[in-house]
């Protein structure tokens, strides 16, 4: 579907969400706080609505509580928990100060033992 065509699928489900409460576009529009024009464009899909007033009609409505049907809440990943409120894991380095620095030749800890 295009972007057209999904805003007035939309349109049309306020607008049986409207007719389903009893209301006509300018009680809505009262109730919402918005222009009748808002509703008009809302339900019609021909013009873009702010957020806002979609969220002030959806709760003169009374269907605030469908946004969770639309959007729910994206469960938390796995990956996410392994790191303190996700921040970014940061590598731990001892600082030496300016006077330990060390004056003994590099040495290995362990012998390899090399086959003759």
């Amino acid at each position: 579907m295009s972007n057209k065509a999904i805003a007035v699928m939309i349109g049309e489900r306020f607008t049986l969400a409207r007719i389903n409460e009893g209301l006509e576009q300018t009680e809505l529009a009262e109730k919402a706080g918005v222009n009748v024009s808002t509703v008009q464009s809302l339900e019609s899909g021909k013009r873009s609505v702010g957020l806002e007033k979609i969220i002030a009609i959806l709760r003169a409505l009374d269907k605030l509580h469908e946004l969770d049907n639309f959007i729910p809440a994206p469960p938390i990943r796995a990956a996410s928990l392994l790191t303190t409120k996700n921040q970014l894991r940061k590598r731990v380095r001892k600082i030496k100060s300016q006077n330990q620095e060390s004056t003994q030749p590099f040495a290995w800890r362990r012998i390899i033992k090399t086959e003759e």
